[in-house]
């Protein structure tokens, strides 16, 4: 490897790979490799949208990975990154609400994080982080050398030893299908797309931009559904709407006083369809207390359909006197399914014909959910 970067990405990719393929948690990976990747991680973050992005990004996790990053910072000698990293860090404690409304965008970015960029822009370009960090990884005394042409081998051989993985992987799928039907931004974006004429499936939020929507800056994703159409979606604490997608004027126009950033954006058009908040507190408080995400892995995994990839879109809570039943759209393996979650179970059921392909008990139900937080 003659170039800084190839040795940094290196230990990047084996750290993502321990992470994404091998389930190994950021604890039982080496403390260098994930300062090295969290260092970097905050360096990308600054320079492709600013100490906000990063902020907005970094979530819950932030305080962990401003101790990662000033760890492998301090270790490498960048002294001006890690001043900018520590005033932000500092910023951060002393504003924890200016900290929570930060999104990167227009109308989410705080002046003083700007100045910040700026700094940190400098201390880059005096004493750049790449060359920093390969030195530094280059005198680790465990550091072993592989070839180029066996490193995917190894690197896959390193990830599949892991004795955990197994039961992380369940848990994973089990997560993954949790944040469709129990997340709130999720659950409200499908119902609403269950509620367009005809209605459509939600399959993926896309960008996100802060726009005027109905003459208030909202939040608002764009979102592929099941029509050829984009869409575009906003959701907030009281409701759930989607809207039409006005694409953006090629080429762009900057108007006077606009973001010259925010020329590109899709505009909003016609409200399409919208969902109360109490239409999605029912659908969320019903999918844990029926076990919901537990029930489409199981059930998916019974009819012989792998569940890790199962896109889910709520789309219907039907009343009955035994208790209200949910309905579900899932597409998984190319396949389209109807999941009916229950008091007393779940029912999987093929999609062109309502055929029932896979049924579970809520005692069944119960065992698969233990073993999926087992391994939590």
């Amino acid at each position: 490897m003659d170039e800084p970067f190839d040795l940094v990405f290196a230990v990047e990719r084996f750290t993502q790979t321990m992470v994404s393929e091998g389930l190994y948690r950021h604890p039982e990976i080496s403390p260098k490799a994930m300062q090295v990747y969290h260092a970097d991680l905050y360096s990308a973050e600054v320079k492709n949208g600013g100490h906000s992005q990063f902020i907005y990004n970094a979530g819950q996790e932030i305080q962990a990975i401003i101790a990662s990053a000033r760890a492998g910072l301090a270790a490498i000698g960048a002294k001006g990154q890690l001043a900018t990293l520590e005033k932000m860090s500092v910023w951060v404690a002393e504003h924890p609400d200016e900290a929570a409304g930060q999104t990167g965008f227009e109308g989410g970015r705080e002046d003083f994080l700007d100045t910040l960029d700026d700094v940190f822009y400098d201390a880059d370009e005096a004493e750049p982080m790449q060359g920093l960090m390969a030195r530094w990884i280059a005198s680790w005394p465990d550091l072993k050398i592989v070839a180029d042409d066996d490193y995917d081998d190894v690197i896959h051989q390193l990830a599949m030893t892991n004795p955990q993985r197994a039961g992380r992987l369940l848990h994973r799928s089990v997560a993954k299908l949790a944040r469709q039907m129990i997340g709130w931004r999720a659950v409200g974006a499908a119902l609403a797309c269950a509620k367009l004429s005809p209605p459509e499936v939600k399959l993926a939020f896309g960008m996100a931009r802060v726009l005027n929507v109905e003459g208030e800056q909202q939040m608002t994703y764009q979102l592929r559904t099941s029509a050829k159409e984009p869409r575009l979606c906003v959701v907030t604490d009281a409701y759930a709407a989607i809207y039409e997608h006005i694409a953006p004027e090629d080429p762009p126009v900057v108007r006077i006083g606009e973001n010259p950033f925010g020329a590109n954006a899709p505009r909003i058009g016609t409200r399409l369809a919208r969902v109360e908040a109490s239409e999605i507190t029912t659908v969320v408080n019903l999918a844990e207390e029926y076990h919901a995400p537990v029930a489409i892995d199981l059930l998916l995994r019974k009819a012989g359909f792998d569940p890790t990839d199962a896109i889910v879109s709520a789309n219907s809570v039907v009343p009955k006197d035994e208790g209200a039943v949910l309905n579900w759209v899932v597409i998984a393996g190319g396949n389209a399914f109807f999941i009916q979650s229950s008091p007393n179970g779940s029912a999987l059921l093929r999609g062109k014909d309502g055929a029932k392909l896979a049924e579970a008990g809520m005692s069944e139900l119960e065992e698969h959910f233990a073993r999926s937080a087992a391994a939590g």
